[in-house]
């Protein structure tokens, strides 16, 4: 079976929109975190953590109205179509926020569609309400992203599968090692490039579902033999 995991911000949301909320509420401090995490300062887990700490006071009714501004990538819908009528499974992953993914899907009419993402709570009342992260999906030997995205592929595919990955940044570069076959744009396209892995460039989502519909007409989708090797590895050390 072919199974799609995809990325959240940037790649299924045109937009960073993690990114997006806490430079809306939390200004300068997320601007300067934001700035560590891409320079490899401070894990994906501390930049979360902090830019939540900094932003005091906001509603949830103000964050969803926030979030309701942003939208799916509008050539998702029939991307998603396009896998359902070849019984591909597609299930999203962040190292973002659960609030706004499952909300944004829930909009677009794509709230049956699965999704792993780190959770965003809020604690106090009025103007002393924080808000507070937690990640359900951590790894135990892995301490830079929030949610392990590696983890999800592993245990959401067999050895059969042929695992295809979508995505955008930095938090898709460890998964990119384990999928079969890689869409990748921005910045995972020199990660790529730099670690040898083999992709293909996309820009939105009528690009993968045409690169697809070829490999399947020509019957070129196969286990990729490193990203294979790197999942038996995982399993064997486990």
């Amino acid at each position: 079976m072919i199974r799609v995991f995809c990325d959240f911000d940037g790649t299924l949301a045109t937009e960073d929109i993690g990114r997006e909320i806490f430079l809306k509420f939390a200004g300068a401090d997320a601007a300067v975190l934001g700035a560590q995490y891409v320079n490899g300062e401070i894990t994906a887990r501390e930049c979360l953590v902090r830019e939540a700490a900094a932003v005091v006071g906001a509603q949830p009714g103000q964050l969803h109205a926030f979030i309701d501004q942003f939208r799916a990538d509008p050539t998702f819908g029939e991307f998603r179509a396009f896998c359902d009528g070849h019984e591909i499974p597609i299930v999203v992953l962040s190292d973002g926020l659960d609030v706004y993914v499952e909300r944004i899907l829930r909009r677009g009419g794509f709230g049956d569609i699965a999704f792993f993402a780190n959770h965003l709570s809020f604690a106090g009342e009025g103007s002393t309400t924080k808000l507070h992260v937690s990640f359900p999906h951590t790894d135990s030997e892995c301490e830079f992203c929030g949610n392990c995205k590696r983890n999800h592929m592993l245990t959401g595919s067999g050895d059969d599968d042929v695992i295809v990955y979508i995505g955008d940044g930095i938090s898709d570069r460890c998964p990119v090692h384990y999928a079969d076959v890689v869409f990748a744009k921005k910045s995972l396209i020199r990660y790529c490039q730099k670690e040898n892995i083999s992709y293909h460039e996309f820009s939105d989502f009528t690009d993968i579902q045409r690169r697809l519909e070829s490999m399947l007409q020509k019957k070129r989708m196969h286990p990729r033999r490193e990203a294979a090797m790197a999942r038996r590895d995982v399993f064997m050390q486990g």
